[in-house]
């Protein structure tokens, strides 16, 4: 059953993301981090979809808590990492295009 994450923890959420600034690559994995205005203005001018419209796809698909949403620009493309707690107790990792919402990648951890 989908529980959504209390308005509380995205707030906070948004605001250690807001106090982020993009930076380099570090591992050169093709990962960068990305902020906060760079997704609202992304998802204003229709580059990518908005995270409730995401979060449906993920709940749907994968039942459980989303514990975490971290917020990626991969290969210039932006991407959302969505952490999951299912109820048999795993942690389930999903990477999601956020233009598309296509499911590009998932880990169990």
């Amino acid at each position: 059953m989908y529980r959504p994450v209390p308005s509380l923890l995205i707030a906070v959420a948004a605001l250690a993301l807001a106090g982020s600034l993009a930076h380099a690559d570090s591992d050169d994995d093709g990962d960068e981090g990305v902020t906060l205005d760079a997704i609202q203005r992304a998802v204003e001018n229709g580059t990518v979809r908005p995270l409730s419209d995401l979060k449906a796809i993920v709940a749907e698909r994968f039942p459980g808590d989303i514990v975490r949403i971290e917020p990626r620009v991969r290969h210039g493309n932006f991407t959302y990492e969505f952490k999951v707690l299912q109820g048999d107790g795993r942690l389930v990792e999903i990477h999601m295009d956020a233009r598309t919402g296509r499911i590009l990648k998932t880990e169990n951890e």
